[in-house]
């Protein structure tokens, strides 16, 4: 099986069985995104204790990739601190842009979505639930 074949497969399990998808009860930080190209919209809410994100759920209206970007960062930033979030966030920004393939450790279990990056109008679609990360990050800081 060739990388891009193993890659889809990831990415479509992702999007089929999406991981903390849904709404927290009483959310510590809550925040929304809008990608008005192609209409998907997301609510990701977050708990925390102290600097930790100790729980993550994703509400998503959208395409298949927005999905499975939200369920793959959702399994990432538990257990995490907002400000180790916050840098997974740049590289992955960072790494969407880049002409290379080389990526950080920290997001090589992001590697489906940015082997994606080729399709530059999907790029707002993985980055979504990335905007609503640094979204909560900001409002974690005041």
């Amino acid at each position: 099986m060739t990388n891009p074949t193993i890659y889809r497969k990831l990415l479509l399990k992702h999007a089929r069985h999406p991981k903390n998808s849904g709404r927290l009860k009483e959310p510590d930080l809550r925040a929304t995104a809008y990608n008005p190209l192609c209409g998907d919209e997301l609510e990701l809410t977050l708990s925390m204790t102290g600097t930790v994100i100790e729980a993550c759920k994703t509400q998503v209206r959208g395409c298949a990739i927005c999905q499975a970007s939200a369920s793959m960062m959702s399994e990432l930033i538990i257990k995490k601190t907002m400000t180790e979030v916050v840098q997974i966030s740049s590289q992955f920004a960072d790494s969407l842009q880049k002409e290379t393939n080389d990526i950080p450790q920290d997001v090589e279990c992001l590697r489906p979505l940015i082997a994606l990056k080729a399709h530059r109008s999907r790029i707002k679609c993985m980055k979504l639930a990335w905007e609503a990360l640094e979204d909560c990050a900001a409002q974690n800081q005041t």
